[in-house]
């Protein structure tokens, strides 16, 4: 991958493949992760296969998983290399209280040979790229360096890095400064990730670094990795169509009546900065019909009635 690699960060819930597909419309070289998805369900269901699901237009396309078995790990690749994506990336990052306690997510942070041994058994397991998404450590980012060190030399070939630690959870200001010194220690590309506003943000954020990741700003936000000069251009009709083709895209893949229900998470997103905000996020979120969600929109770009009343 050519750097800067910019890339949409995997997000349980929102970069589904519709969501990849209305990013990709407006920018052809972001690099995509798939939602934070269990190894060990990813075996077992076919639900969970299911949502995997995605269009040769989207890659690069990494399969986000979690878990701590090897072997999962490892059968699992084995499948998704079949199937034709990118990489396999390892969540060792998500500090979600019930993913920790079974030694998942930013739990592997405290068992270097664990974790190494989920990266040794994907890297061994296929040809794909091994990318871990970890975070500054523990309480603090005093064992990254060793700790990053130990996972390429098990096989990992792209080490994204989130600029909090654990006990920070989602909190405070992430700190880039820990990324940048990693990166001089590693021989393989290294990414940021927390707190990118937008494109810009994150090229300015680089420096050495060979891309970074952008998370929440992206949520309901797919323009977040347009050239600002771009995103200044765009018209409420733009950006109305662009809202209209996410919905178009998440009724392919869900039955209709759930994929009006979670486009609701962008909503907010897609609203802000629109005239009269409040009171359309009020009446589009009543909705739980598509025809009716799409008419409403249309009316939004035009500033009819009962969007475009004060709330």
């Amino acid at each position: 991958m050519a750097r800067p690699v910019v890339c949409l960060a995997p997000m349980d819930g929102i970069t589904d493949t519709a969501y990849r597909r209305v990013v990709r419309g407006l920018n052809p070289s972001v690099v995509f992760f798939s939602e934070f998805t269990s190894a060990d369900g990813f075996l077992r269901s076919s639900k969970v296969r299911e949502r995997l699901a995605f269009r040769a237009e989207e890659r690069p396309y990494f399969v986000q998983l979690f878990g701590n078995n090897p072997q999962s790990f490892r059968e699992a690749a084995r499948t998704l290399e079949g199937e034709g994506v990118t990489g396999i990336d390892i969540n060792m990052g998500c500090p979600a209280r019930k993913i920790v306690a079974s030694q998942h997510g930013s739990g592997l942070m405290r068992d270097v040979h664990q974790a190494c041994r989920i990266v040794e058994a994907v890297a061994g397991a296929c040809g794909l790229e091994v990318s871990v998404k970890t975070r500054l450590g523990w309480s603090s980012a005093e064992r990254l360096v060793p700790f990053a060190q130990a996972l390429v030399g098990a096989g990992a070939s792209l080490i994204a890095i989130h600029g909090r630690t654990y006990d920070q959870g989602f909190g405070g200001a992430a700190d880039w400064a820990p990324i940048h010194a990693l990166k001089s220690e590693l021989p393989v590309p290294v990414l940021g990730n927390g707190d990118v506003a937008d494109l810009e943000d994150g090229l300015a954020r680089m420096g050495a670094l060979d891309g970074f990741m952008i998370g929440r700003a992206a949520i309901g936000n797919p323009w977040v990795f347009l050239p600002r000069a771009r995103r200044q251009a765009l018209t409420l009709g733009d950006r109305v169509a662009v809202m209209i083709r996410h919905l178009h895209l998440m009724v392919e893949t869900r039955p209709e009546r759930r994929a009006v229900l979670e486009f609701r998470k962008h909503l907010v997103g897609y609203l802000k900065g629109f005239p009269h905000a409040k009171a359309a996020r009020c009446t589009l979120l009543a909705v739980d019909q598509a025809a009716e969600l799409e008419r409403l929109l249309e009316g939004l770009a035009a500033g009819s009635a009962p969007l475009a009343k004060a709330g």
